[in-house]
């Protein structure tokens, strides 16, 4: 904006001290400043066209983003749930294995404690 700003000023000054009569200064004057004015609404409609199009992009790279969280959410659940169901199946695999040593212990003493009892000892 500075820049056009300063052609607009140069371009007036330049052609109020150059030796032409005032009604083709005056005309000089407008025919700049309708060119430059025009150059500016360019300027404006590409610096709209450019906003709208970072806008677009934005509101892409923010639905991606919902997307992909929303994907890696429900991954997370998945793979949460899987873990859990694995660690119960452990869990219960464990508890079986415990209660079946723990009998087996229970009944490795029970024949140990029958096979020493005072009946079954020779004399």
């Amino acid at each position: 904006m500075k820049f056009i700003k300063g052609a607009i000023v140069g371009a007036a000054l330049a052609l109020l001290f150059a030796p032409k009569s005032g009604k083709e200064t005056r005309n000089d004057i407008s025919k700049k400043f309708g060119e430059k004015k025009e150059m500016a609404s360019g300027y404006a409609d590409m610096a709209k066209a450019k906003s709208e199009e970072v806008s677009h992009a934005a509101s892409e790279a923010s639905d991606n983003i919902k997307i992909t969280l929303a994907k890696t959410a429900q991954d997370l659940k998945e793979q949460l749930h899987s873990a859990s169901e694995e660690i119960k199946n452990e869990t219960m695999s464990a508890e079986a294995d415990v209660a079946r040593t723990a009998k087996e212990a229970k009944d490795e003493v029970s024949n140990k404690s029958n096979n020493n009892t005072p009946n079954n000892k020779n004399m």
